[in-house]
């Protein structure tokens, strides 16, 4: 797992370039419950470098075990951003909408998907509404390798005009 304080952030990069930013939002994004939509929380800003209209990027890789550490806390408090971001850079991976991940990442960012995939399947049955039960299944799908599942999901949610985003 690439350390917070670690100076290789900055070769690796996000939807707006170098990614030596991205320590300090997920720093931040521990206390910031706040859903991803609104523009002025950490975790849009999150969302917007590492998932960037799907795309996903060498520091989304090196961001997965952080936020997979944020999960289940976030959880607790009806917060779904850390679990679903995860999930859809998980699926953006499995579509071949990103590089790949670069090989000092693996095996951190595989643990990380494992753990998650836990969580998901975990917190299923603990969904609070139509849109956390969405994005917790569909992370679940992502997460357990099947992009199909979870793009569906998500494609047919998008198609009622609700759409999960970011929450």
């Amino acid at each position: 797992m690439l350390a917070l304080d670690d100076p290789r952030w900055a070769t690796l990069s996000h939807a707006y370039g170098r990614a030596e930013d991205i320590p300090v939002l997920l720093n931040r994004a521990e206390n910031d419950l706040r859903p991803g939509h609104q523009r002025e929380s950490t975790w849009f800003d999150l969302w917007s470098a590492l998932c960037h209209q799907g795309d996903t990027y060498t520091a989304s890789y090196a961001a997965v075990p952080h936020l997979v550490r944020l999960v289940s806390g976030h959880l607790k408090h009806q917060r779904y951003d850390p679990l679903y971001l995860v999930a859809c850079i998980e699926l953006a991976r499995l579509e071949g909408r990103g590089p790949a991940i670069p090989p000092q990442l693996v095996d951190s960012y595989r643990e990380s998907i494992d753990r998650a995939k836990s969580l998901a399947e975990a917190h299923v049955a603990t969904a609070w509404d139509r849109d956390s039960e969405i994005a917790i299944r569909a992370s679940a799908a992502a997460l357990a390798g099947d992009a199909n599942t979870a793009r569906a999901m998500l494609d047919a949610d998008d198609d009622d005009e609700k759409g999960v985003g970011p929450g």
